[in-house]
């Protein structure tokens, strides 16, 4: 017998002997930073910039063959290091640096270069590593160093791009009547399919233990049958092999989504082996067969984002980068003169006489705040201390202290050009690890009108909850039309103890690791932004639940017409830990299981339909119209009360879910979601270093 989390097994299960002893591993996520495996690697501020700029190169028409070419590869070294240092910091530093409380200072102080030739020779060097990665594969990897974004605009043909087009045409058309947008998004979300409406439903949903719904069976065969699956505890303590903490918030006990399993068949391709929810299985067998070409496609960008977390690391089965470029400082105490410029010793003293009186003037403030008298003290032996602009207290003799405040942290080069292995290991992909996954899929359209002509910037999220257990996702961006660029900004959460790191440094001498990594180590938060990837028409964009997430805002170009943009999100569901879906769940939805049991039904053959059954379904079902049974529960056709009654007691809560009473489901899971998500943001933000003590 199959056992799921939530049905047979605890809802918050794990087993450790399962996923770390026998499998050897598991596959992480990034909703809470007790994920094993979830978090990034610090940055310093240069590799970050190195990440961004070399996704923008890789934006360029034919950057693939123009990168090889050294008159090129020379003009966009010069490009790289023409770029404003503010907007570019201000991008990797975001949410990391603190403004001092009653000031406009910001520290740690900005850096005044970032990149210099080395960095961009090296890029170049990387890029012609994917230049060649991608004429193979057609996968670009980008914004990687602990974990890989993957972008394609190859991956899906014109083909297939019409026919995913032909389907979100066909069920605009078809849900023309009654729209379905998205609540709370100001009538510009259009949801054409959405995993929030019909999920399970704990004490609500009926379901069969073992996997036995199918695709073209699953309303007339199923529809309606099973047991009511129970209520689960609002909280249990078992955390087991994904987290260090139960953090109980992070799964609902009320609600999952329900995924679709699909099947690797013998000559390669992918086939629905369960139902879509909320995609009609019989009317939209087309759709259906588009979709699994998707996924299809998706799969080795998966391969190359997606890897489970064994033996502390990610490591040894990934196919992406999973470290970064530059090692670790090995001597990054203040106290070591090679970290600054000028060294402590080249440094010009005494000072010319205009900068002298004016460091006088500052000094003399500074003492009298502190209520000192100096005036006959010895300047160049007797002792100060004050605190810089990044609060840190500065000590020794006044030539001391300006060195400290004036000096600038030298920022490590980058090492010798290795090429990373993009290739997957040899058994590591999906199709060769396993016989068939779970996925979400999600398919909606974002419209602007001159009304309404701009989308918002989106929150920072993961996807889903520990219910759903979702390990990577894949968007594919079908059609965009009179809208402004948009991005998808990425960012992953670090380890608030770094060790190795503070094990180099003496107690407060970490101002020069604060300056090369953009961010402030006393008490921010333990963010590490990788960059952002335009989310152009025609293009997929793979990444792993480990990042989190948000959309940037954008508008209509010409305000005088609509716009739209219309995607396509595919959610890989951890394929080591089988969940319950649509297999378990027969199809909730009222309309299609009334349309199957009596659309056909004629108005002069409503007497096959005993009156009294037909007036109990119309009782549990008033918002369907269907003619034939209406007549029924007019005739005359009678049952003898004791069968009427079995009947009654038997009917129950069979009668599947109606739309309304799934809206109201679907404002109470995304309010629980909304809340989560919050929690989660909270989260990482308060998750902060503290290298002062140690």
């Amino acid at each position: 017998m199959t056992q799921y989390p939530g049905l047979s097994l605890a809802l918050r299960y794990f087993d450790p002997s399962d996923q770390l002893s026998t499998a050897g591993a598991i596959y992480p996520m990034g909703i809470s930073a007790d994920c094993w495996g979830s978090q990034s690697e610090m940055l310093l501020v240069r590799e970050a910039a190195m990440m961004i700029v070399m996704d923008q190169l890789s934006e360029k028409p034919l950057w693939y063959e123009k990168v090889h070419d050294n008159a090129i590869a020379d003009k966009w070294i010069e490009e790289g290091l023409a770029i404003p240092v503010q907007p570019l910091y201000d991008t990797i530093t975001r949410g990391k640096i603190r403004e001092r409380l009653g000031s406009d200072i910001t520290y740690p102080r900005r850096l005044p270069t970032l990149l210099n030739r080395q960095c961009m020779e090296y890029c170049i060097q990387e890029l012609r590593a994917k230049a060649e990665y991608y004429k193979k594969t057609g996968l670009i990897p980008t914004l990687d160093a602990s974990a890989t974004v993957v972008k394609s605009d190859v991956l899906v043909d014109k083909q297939l791009h019409e026919q995913l087009q032909a389907a979100f045409a066909t069920l605009q058309k078809d849900q023309a009547a009654s729209p379905d947008w998205h609540p709370k998004t100001d009538g510009k979300v259009q949801n054409l399919l959405h995993p929030s409406m019909y999920p399970l439903v704990y004490g609500k949903s009926r379901v069969f233990q073992e996997e036995v719904v199918g695709v073209e069976d699953a309303i007339d065969r199923w529809a309606g049958k099973g047991t009511v699956i129970r209520t689960q505890p609002a909280y249990d303590t078992r955390g087991g092999a994904l987290l260090d903490a139960p953090a109980g918030n992070l799964w609902s006990a009320t609600y999952q989504w329900l995924p679709s399993n699909v099947k690797f068949q013998d000559d390669g391709s992918v086939r629905f082996t369960s139902y879509i929810n909320n995609l009609h299985p019989v009317k939209y067998r087309s759709i259906y067969r588009v979709l699994e070409k998707l996924i299809e496609k998706a799969l080795p960008a998966w391969d190359l984002c997606v890897a489970p977390y064994e033996g502390g690391s990610v490591a040894s089965s990934s196919a992406g980068r999973t470290q970064p470029r530059f090692p670790m400082p090995d001597k990054p105490d203040d106290l070591n003169d090679e970290n600054w410029d000028p060294p402590f010793d080249n440094m010009e003293w005494p000072l010319p006489e205009e900068e002298a009186s004016q460091t006088q003037a500052e000094d003399d403030a500074a003492s009298s705040a502190a209520g000192t008298d100096d005036e006959e003290q010895d300047e160049e032996e007797e002792e100060f201390d004050e605190r810089d602009s990044e609060g840190n207290w500065l000590g020794g003799t006044k030539r001391e202290i300006h060195w400290q405040k004036t000096r600038t942290a030298v920022q490590p080069e980058p090492p010798a050009f290795e090429a990373w292995d993009y290739g997957v290991k040899p058994g590591m992909s999906l199709r060769e690890k396993f016989k068939d996954l779970q996925v979400i899929v999600k398919m909606a359209s974002i419209e602007l009108t001159p009304e309404k002509p701009d989308f918002p910037q989106g929150s920072w999220h993961v996807e889903g909850l520990l219910n759903e257990k979702i390990v990577g996702t894949a968007l594919y961006y079908l059609d965009s039309e009179n809208i402004t660029t948009s991005h998808l900004d990425f960012r992953m959460q670090t380890d608030h103890y770094q060790t190795e790191l503070m094990e180099l440094v003496g107690q407060d001498r970490f101002s020069w690791l604060q300056l090369v990594y953009g961010t402030n180590l006393r008490n921010a938060p333990c963010l590490q932004n990788y960059g952002s990837v335009e989310t152009k028409q025609g293009r997929l964009v793979a990444f792993p639940n480990t990042f989190q997430h948000r959309v940037s805002p954008f508008e209509l170009k010409d305000k005088t017409k609509p716009g739209h943009r219309r995607f396509i999100a595919i959610w890989l569901v951890d394929p080591l830990t089988r969940i319950i879906s649509t297999a378990n769940v027969p199809p909730q939805q009222q309309s299609w299981w009334l349309d199957q049991a009596f659309g056909k039904l004629r108005v002069p053959d409503a007497n096959k339909v005993p009156q009294p059954i037909a007036k109990l379904i119309l009782e549990r079902a008033p918002g369907d119209k269907i003619e034939a049974l209406q007549a029924a529960a007019n005739g005359r056709r009678e049952l003898p009360p004791v069968v009427l009654e079995m009947v009654r007691s038997q009917f129950g809560d069979a009668l599947p879910m109606s739309d309304e009473e799934a809206k109201e489901h679907r404002l109470k899971l995304m309010d629980e979601r909304t809340s989560t998500e919050k929690d989660t943001r909270d989260q990482w933000s308060r998750r902060e270093y503290n290298f002062c003590e140690h």
